[in-house]
């Protein structure tokens, strides 16, 4: 029977406070371990291990002195090789990657020493601070290490250096670049398997260094980077500065199956600068290993690029000699 007049009402379920309770507290309890856990990666990353020298026979290593130098502001020691080509006024600074040391293709990278000494050229090899036997703490892919190789710079030019070419390796040809640009001692660049700006790629691939998932963990431990370390990624941008080089001359060497540092970051620092750079792409190596894979056309293009630019420098040396003895 309907009673008229009189309206019923459902009655709304209100959650209860309890399980409110509950999942603010899963989801703070979630916030501070991905937070932990971000800032203990963040530390591990800015402070590898470092990697010892290998130990080689000594029939295949050229002569070297063992030398030191402080970085360009003068607060830690560096220590690397230094191989001597006679009469040679020409030097070759080698600078490594992230995690390595003054060997940055291991055994394979006294071949390449002896290449460069064929040619002429002299050869400093170095580790970066917090690698190998150089003093540090801190790893800071490239805004540290910019200052290690402007101390390289000038140890080389002590040595009687006129023309100083800067050969760097993933981190190192990043940190290349951003010397150069400061340098005007750098006479040219060569760049394999450059990052093209700092806080971009981490933000793309920081998973491929921390093994972490992507979400959450590559903006928490980004963020973590800068709280850590000092170091603000934003301030380690080679494609806002490789215009800076020009005229001196750029050689980018890329794969395009390098899955730790994607060839697009090459093509970007190609595009950002004028025609003094080039761009030579290969296939079927992954990150620093095309000179594993095409040895002979490694150095091959390495020596055609220096010999070319040297032609060049030549020419317009003799043009302004010229121009100078018309006037």
């Amino acid at each position: 029977m309907r009673i008229s007049g009189i309206t019923y009402t459902q009655r709304k379920r209100r959650m209860p406070k309890k399980f409110i309770i509950s999942v603010i507290l899963i989801l703070l309890l979630a916030a501070l371990v991905i937070s932990a856990i971000s800032v203990y990666t963040a530390w591990d990353l800015t402070r590898p291990e470092k990697l010892d020298l290998p130990v080689f026979s000594a029939n295949i290593v050229p002569e070297y002195d063992s030398v030191s130098f402080k970085d360009i502001n003068d607060e830690l020691t560096l220590r690397g090789w230094f191989f001597d080509a006679p009469e040679s006024n020409s030097t070759v600074i080698l600078a490594h990657g992230y995690g390595q040391n003054r060997l940055p293709f291991g055994e394979n990278t006294i071949e390449l020493i002896k290449s460069f000494l064929n040619e002429g050229y002299n050869l400093l090899t170095f580790d970066f601070r917090n690698s190998g036997e150089s003093e540090g703490k801190i790893t800071s892919v490239g805004y540290l290490e910019k200052y290690d190789l402007l101390g390289a710079i000038e140890y080389a030019k002590r040595r009687g250096s006129d023309e100083i070419i800067l050969f760097g390796v993933s981190m190192g040809a990043s940190t290349s670049i951003l010397a150069a640009a400061e340098s005007q001692d750098v006479d040219a660049v060569i760049a394999d398997s450059p990052f093209s700006d700092l806080t971009m790629y981490l933000n793309e691939n920081l998973s491929v260094w921390s093994n972490l998932p992507s979400i959450p963990f590559d903006k928490t431990t980004l963020l973590a980077v800068k709280l850590v370390s000092g170091v603000d990624t934003n301030d380690v941008s080679p494609v806002d500065d490789i215009d800076k080089i020009s005229p001196r001359p750029v050689l980018l060497i890329h794969s395009t199956d390098d899955e730790t540092i994607p060839a697009k970051h090459s093509r970007l620092l190609k595009d950002a600068s004028d025609s003094t750079v080039e761009l030579w792409e290969t296939s079927g190596a992954s990150h620093i290993k095309t000179y594993e894979e095409y040895p002979y056309e490694y150095i091959k293009r390495i020596f055609d690029f220096l010999k070319i630019n040297e032609e060049e420098s030549e020419e317009e040396s003799e043009e302004a000699s010229t121009t100078s003895s018309d006037q």
